[in-house]
């Protein structure tokens, strides 16, 4: 049975197996800059509870958190990230799993218009343009003037989004989401946070 046989019918799946979808050489990092099972289903349920149908993960990397959502929602999951090889790991394991309500665009999240979607996962997505540590490869070359550039960019386009629209982020800063959104809920140390327009 594969990891998302596993998923469909509720059998617990580890990350160290489920990453072992992926290549190794980007495998290696996932510990730092891929959502867990356990976070992705946590992640999942929120968002899909007043019934959203277009889920945009912004800066999805290898498309962990899609994948696995995607796996036992009928909802459609989009992922955006800007290293083109990543995308393309994504979306084999979406063809090679029969995974037909997720895909992967390989943009810049400055392309993306959030009004298509109805809910949101952010994983501090933009973390390596200030923190060099962070870094997964060389493909992309970024610093603080585009870590500004996309963080106002998210913030704007969370802004100009509909009453009750709701994001789950995951080691994102509070200060990446306008006064007109609500926290109605946090765990993990505070590191899992959700939260709702309200006007």
């Amino acid at each position: 049975m594969d990891v998302f046989s596993k998923l469909r019918n509720k059998v617990a799946v580890f990350d160290e197996e489920f990453d072992t979808i992926f290549p190794e050489d980007v495998r290696e990092h996932s510990n730092r800059h891929f959502t867990s099972v356990f976070i992705a289903q946590q992640a999942l349920a929120f968002l899909t509870e007043e019934g959203a149908k277009k889920i945009l993960d912004i800066g999805s990397g290898t498309g962990k958190f899609c994948l696995v959502a995607s796996a036992t929602s009928k909802a459609y999951f989009t992922g955006v990230e800007h290293r083109a090889y990543q995308v393309e790991i994504g979306n084999e394991c979406a063809q090679r799993f029969g995974l037909t309500n997720c895909n992967f665009i390989a943009d810049t999240i400055l392309n993306i218009d959030f009004k298509n979607y109805d809910a949101f996962y952010i994983f501090n997505p933009f973390l390596e343009a200030k923190d060099p540590t962070a870094q997964m490869d060389q493909a992309v070359k970024v610093g603080l003037k585009e870590y500004d550039t996309f963080s106002d960019y998210v913030y704007q386009q969370f802004e100009s989004l509909k009453i009750g629209t709701r994001i789950a982020s995951y080691w994102t800063s509070k200060t990446q989401f306008p006064t007109s959104y609500e926290l109605v809920k946090s765990s993990f140390g505070d590191t899992l946070t959700f939260w709702v327009k309200v006007s």
